[in-house]
């Protein structure tokens, strides 16, 4: 038993936990049914879909076969397998292993990230258009969003989000940014690192970087 944990702090855990449970967060299939439902309701028979970054293909044979040994063990609650692949990955990439987290999709690091570092008073700035995830947590909070417009070649005008707000608490790229799909530079990025201001994060979505012929930025999480 923890004996540090009083019944103040034991009240204001669970005060914090129950409103962290009140913000609605979507995940990836609730984003892309919310999208759909504004585009259309019924596929025709034979439809190509590619409205929602879906590999019409589905898993490889490799995965598949994968997937299928792991069932027998699916009434499980295996934590080690989630720490096998924090192990596979910090050593393919380089990184610590603390560096890294797991998740089903990245809407919800995405809005746990805006959720923890941004209020009122330290807003969050995206690119306008770009991916929507971090606006949803935004709203929820109650936090100011301000949105920048790209660039007449539909890039992150990544000065100009940097000057948006000296008070900002989140500065959020998509790389290759969704819908438009432009990627933005390492010298860009580097940028945002060295100019924003005091305090805030620079938060880089690259989840699509792998489908594009630009490199992971990896290497900058390495350095810190």
């Amino acid at each position: 038993m923890n004996t540090n944990l009083s019944r103040r702090s034991f009240f204001g855990l669970a005060a914090a936990a129950t409103a962290a449970a009140a913000v609605p967060i979507l995940t990836e299939p609730e984003l892309a049914r919310a999208q759909r439902t504004r585009v259309i309701r019924d596929f025709p028979p034979g439809a190509v879909r590619i409205d929602s970054n879906e590999n019409p293909l589905g898993p490889c044979s490799g995965a598949c076969a994968t997937m299928s040994s792991l069932l027998p063990e699916g009434g499980r609650y295996d934590d080690e397998l989630t720490v096998k692949l924090v192990k596979t990955f910090s050593e393919l990439e380089g990184l610590k292993p603390e560096y890294i987290r797991v998740y089903a999709g990245s809407s919800e690091p995405l809005h746990y990230t805006v959720m923890a570092l941004t209020s009122k008073e330290r807003s969050l700035v995206v690119a306008d258009p770009s991916y929507e995830a971090p606006m949803y947590a935004a709203q929820a909070s109650g936090a100011r969003i301000v949105k920048v417009p790209l660039t007449k070649d539909y890039a992150h005008d990544v000065k100009a989000m940097i000057a948006a707000d000296p008070s900002a608490g989140v500065f959020y790229i998509c790389n290759p940014n969704n819908p438009t799909g432009t990627i933005t530079s390492r010298s860009d990025i580097e940028f945002a690192l060295e100019n924003k201001p005091k305090g805030s994060i620079l938060l880089v979505d690259e989840a699509y970087i792998h489908f594009s012929d630009a490199t992971a930025n990896l290497d900058l999480v390495k350095a810190d």
